[in-house]
Parts: structure tokens; sequence; C-alpha cells
């Protein structure tokens, strides 16, 4: 392997996430960073080649001969382990991030020699933004820039080969070389020993990752994808952006290809949940934050996404001359669906306040009335069509999933604020509508009103605590694993959706399925699927979007916020399950939140 231009595309999969809590980067198995965006998730990359591997940048640092790699995650942290094998003998490269603050860089990588004497290559090519061409670089006194790129310091002595930054040296047992990003501007560039920066990278995810409220069987696992949410969360404002990157496609070659690196609401609760369920509270209070931040708009209306700074304009434009993973375009920066009106999202905020207030939260007086805000406009316009959770480019329809979410809005805010009688009368009125003329002719919930097909975003309706008809649930959930179910894994829908092409299957469907067979006490089936669901993660326990049924590769972008989410909800759910059965599995977030089992505690404001 080398870092030629000749380099195929890696698998999804090959994959590995740095984060520093503001932005991010994914390392392949051959050592090389082609993903990055350094200053915030949802900035322009300064390595790029995961989207195209002609035109974007990469920084590669491998042996300069045949290699196998394999890779871990030092104990619990996010500090990547590669360990290349060559017939010279063996090396060791740490890659990790740190916050910029206190004079920093923002990425290191440490390459040692363990055995042998390996010859090393290291190439920079960054680029900045999604330009048509690669800036000049500058080398000079142990560093590499160029203009609007970061700074690159290292021992190395690079040189300018075809407009890239080279270098080649051999290194024997215990010899090491480092390399140091700093951001475009930074004060200084002189950087602490990177044995000590990676010490204090290392105690700091340590220290971070003690805190968990969980000690079962899978807690190895379930720290991980902790760990995985930890470090897509943007710290100066709480939000957590669904993936780290844009535009890997939801279908080689196809058109499905949407930019992730931003903050959605329909998870709210489920996020916050998780957050707590993991002894994260300085993370769950300052999501909680974010999104009383986002609640407070004009008439009540919240947008299905945010710029994890809370901005709302996220206009979404293609990057036409970058070709896409595989061939797959359109690249896109932005994200249209910002614009769309989804009304769940009511749902999954008074859900959210809910359980802050049964944890010993104190909500106060502003958040209140953004909550009685959010409540009357749900009262006012649940019966109202919508895009719907998937956000299909097809006019709207009377999504059952929405009407559901509604109703956990309305139900919420009773609780918390009492009996109002629109709030009351809408309430039973959407509980008439999903188990009365929402039930299809076959007995089983469909997507929308007057629909023959079903929709996997329907098995959660008995964990926010909604009064399914249990005969008609049981069916969906059948009806679910015929239509939408391969294996263990579910297809969200199969149904036309506006767009050409295909789909993967969905993991946090997958992980719905689980959780909705655990409440209808079919724990020995849900706990089989969820050991396969298991299996899927790739070597650094990390989960894509979707999952390809042919080979089980991983397709959408990637690593998917939401898919650790749902996993971690099913692992708990399955605890829960195994030690009360049925019963300690239903009801509300707030309801599971205050149940203990030997694995986990109860968490604390």
């Amino acid at each position: 392997m080398t870092g030629s231009d000749a380099r195929p595309y890696q698998r999804i999969e090959d994959y590995a996430l740095l984060g520093n809590c503001r932005g991010s980067a994914l390392v392949a198995r051959d050592g090389s960073i082609d993903w990055a965006s350094l200053e915030r998730f949802d900035a322009e990359p300064v390595f790029s080649r995961l989207l195209d591997r002609n035109r974007g940048g990469y920084f590669t640092i491998q042996p300069d001969e045949p290699f196998e790699s394999r890779r871990i995650y030092l104990a619990s942290t996010n500090i990547l382990e590669t360990t290349f094998t060559t017939q010279s003998g063996v090396l060791c490269l740490h890659d990790f991030m740190l916050a910029p603050e206190g004079g920093h860089p923002t990425l290191v990588r440490l390459v040692t020699g363990v055995s042998g004497a390996v010859p090393v290559v290291a190439i920079y090519r960054p680029l900045a933004g999604f330009a048509d061409s690669f800036a000049d670089l500058v080398i000079s006194e142990g560093r590499v820039t160029g203009e609007g790129l970061p700074c690159l310091v290292s021992e190395a002595r690079f040189e300018l080969e075809h407009g890239c930054a080279v270098t080649r040296f051999t290194l024997g047992g215990l010899e090491d070389c480092s390399f140091a990003l700093f951001e475009a501007g930074a004060g200084s560039f002189e950087a602490l020993p990177a044995r000590e920066l990676m010490e204090t990278a290392r105690r700091a995810w340590v220290g971070w990752a003690a805190g968990a409220a969980y000690d079962g069987p899978l807690s190895d696992e379930l720290i991980r994808s902790a760990l995985t949410l930890k470090a897509l969360t943007y710290e100066p404002s709480g939000a957590i952006v669904a993936a780290a990157t844009t535009s890997l496609p939801e279908e080689i070659g196809g058109v499905r290809n949407w930019d992730y690196r931003f903050c959605w609401i329909r998870d709210a609760c489920l996020s916050f949940y998780v957050l707590k369920k993991f002894g994260m509270v300085a993370e769950a209070e300052a999501f909680f934050g974010f999104v009383c931040t986002l609640s407070d708009r004009e008439g009540g209306g919240l947008k299905p996404l945010y710029g994890v700074g809370g901005e709302t304009r996220l206009t979404e434009r293609e990057i036409a001359h970058f070709e896409g993973w595989r061939g797959s375009s359109p690249v896109n920066h932005g994200n249209l669906a910002a614009e769309q009106h989804q009304s769940d999202a009511y749902g999954q905020v008074l859900d959210l306040f809910y359980l802050y207030h049964r944890l010993g939260g104190t909500i106060s007086e502003a958040a209140q009335a953004q909550a009685i805000q959010l409540a009357d406009f749900s009262a006012r316009h649940w019966h109202e069509k919508d895009a719907g959770l998937w956000e299909p480019r097809k006019p709207e329809e009377h999504y059952l999933h929405a009407a559901i979410m509604n109703w956990v809005a309305l139900d919420r805010a009773i609780r918390l604020f009492g009996e109002r009688p629109d709030w009351c009368a809408e309430r039973d009125r959407i509980v008439a509508r999903v188990n009365g003329e929402g039930i299809h002719a076959e007995g089983y919930y469909p997507q929308f009103l007057g629909s023959d097909d079903v929709d996997a975003a329907l098995l959660i309706a008995p964990m926010v605590g909604f009064p399914v008809d249990e005969t008609a649930f049981a069916k969906t959930v059948d009806v679910i694993v015929e239509r939408l179910g391969h294996g263990p894994l579910v297809y969200r829908y199969r149904n036309d959706d506006g767009l050409p092409g295909h789909e993967g299957t969905f993991l946090i469907c997958a992980f719905w399925l689980v959780d909705a067979l655990a409440w209808l006490g079919r724990i020995e089936e849900a706990q089989t699927r969820f050991t396969a669901l298991r299996a899927l993660q790739n070597d650094v326990g990390l989960y894509a979007e979707e999952i390809d049924e042919r080979d089980n590769s991983f397709l959408g972008n990637f690593p998917q916020a939401f898919s650790h989410l749902a996993f971690v909800h099913s692992a708990l759910v399955l605890d829960l399950a195994t030690h009360g059965g049925r019963e300690a599995v239903k009801g509300t977030y707030a309801d599971r939140t205050l149940r203990e089992t030997a694995a986990r505690r109860v968490p604390t404001m």
C-alpha cells in the first residue's frame, strides 16, 4: 500500500473516529486521515479524500513497504492505536485530538518503532475546504503551512513532491516521530512533547469514562458507544451531531447523500436518557440547555435540525467538482431538511422536559413557558399533514408516527403542568384516531392514514408510553419483520419516497425492533436479534447509519450517533427485561430511567 493517487476508496467500516468535542477526523486502516473538519463538525474539511480520491486532501503515515495492520482504541479513550507489521519490523501509530485551548495542537500523530527497522513515509496534502485546487505548501523551520490551511509541525524533514509535503525516514525500536496540526491562525505553534499530550488526552478520556452509571456484562461495548457520543458532542453548545461526515451514500452510486453534521431534535429525549444513564451529567445538562434555547421559537414551532451553534440557516449546496465516495454524487454541504415541518419534534422536546423533571431537575420559568407554547402548538396543529420523520421528498401526509409524538407532547404537558381542556381533548382525539381509523383493515398500523405500507418508526409507540392497541401493535411488529426485515436487519420502509434508487437497512430500526419485542414479552427473540446486531460493529466498535444486507458492509454517514444511542438503549431495555420481565420495560423513558438493576444505578441531577 502507498499514499498515491491510485489508492482506491476504502470501505466505510475501515475508518475509525477521532474527536475533541468540537471537530472530528476519520483514520483508515492504512494510516491515512481521509476526512477532517477540525474547527467544528460542520465546517468545511481540511482532509476530504473520503469523498474524492483524487481531488480531496489527506494525511498519510504508514510503512514505506507492504504491511498488515490492526488497530484498537486505548482503553476507555478515543485515542486510536494502529499497529503495522512489515517484513522489516513493527510500527505503532497513535492518533488523537485535543481541544485547542492552552495553545494545544488540534490533532497529534505519534509513530513509534516497536521492533526491527521500518521505513516510514508521511504524505501531507491538505485542501482548504472544498476548493477546486490545492494551495501551495511552504516548508520552513519544521513547519508546513499554506493559505487557509492548518500548520503542521514536526521534527521530520519534509520536502515538496508533486504538490505534497513528503518525508521518509526509518524507525528502529523505541524511536519515534511526532506530527502536530494547529488550527490556521493559531497564535503559537509550539507543542509539548507528543507523549505528554497523549497522556493528557488519555487521562481526560479515562476520567470521563469512569463516571459511567453502568457496570454490566456489556460495559466495554457500551462505554465505546458512550465515548463515541461524547466525541460527537459539540462542547461549546451541548449539541450532538448525527454523524461526523457528509454525503456518504445510502446506496453506492446513488443520490441519497446527505450532510449529517448537524443536531436533529427527533431523538432529544433518547439522547438525554442515554447521557444520564451513563453518568454524563455535564453533557446531559448542556444538551438540555441547548434544546431549551431552540424551543423558544416564534409561534412555538421547531425545525427538525439545527447547526451545532443553534443556527437555522443550513443552506444545502452541491460540491459539483467532487465525485463522491465510490462515485456517489452529489456531495452536499448543508441540509434542506432544516426547512421541513416535522411535527414529531414537539413530543421529543416535551418528553425531554418531563424526563428532566422526573429526575429532579428544575425547569426554569422561561423553559416552562416554552414547553406550554409547544404543547399549545401541538394541540392546534397535530391533525395537519407533515413531512414525516424520514424526510421523504413527497407530499405531506397524516403520518401515524407524527400523531403519536404529538400525543407525547400533550401527555407530558399534562403531567408537567396539569390538565387543560384543550390538551386533554386533543390527546384523546389522537388516541381515537390512531387506534381507530389508523388501524389498517388487516389489523396493523400503517405508515400514514390510508396507506397499505408499514414504517419501522411505529415500533417506538409503546416505548414512549402511547396506549397502543396491543393486538394491532403485535400485528404491526410481525408485518414489519415480514416486509421490512432481513435477518436481524430492518429497512425503515420499502415504499416510494420520491427519490431514485434504494437504501440499506437502518440500524436504529433494527434496535427499535429489539425494544418492541421486549415490550411484547418476546424477550428471547429480542435478545437473539440484539446479539446479531452487536456482531455488526466494525473492529473498533463503531456503527454506521445503515448496513447493506448483501454483505453487511456499512452505508451512510459514519459513525452514526443514532445507531449508537439505539444500541445503548436496547442494551438497557434488555437489562430491565432480564431482571424484571415485561413489566419493567413498560412506560415512558422517565419510568424506565428510574428503575434500577444490579448493573446500573438511577441517575441524579
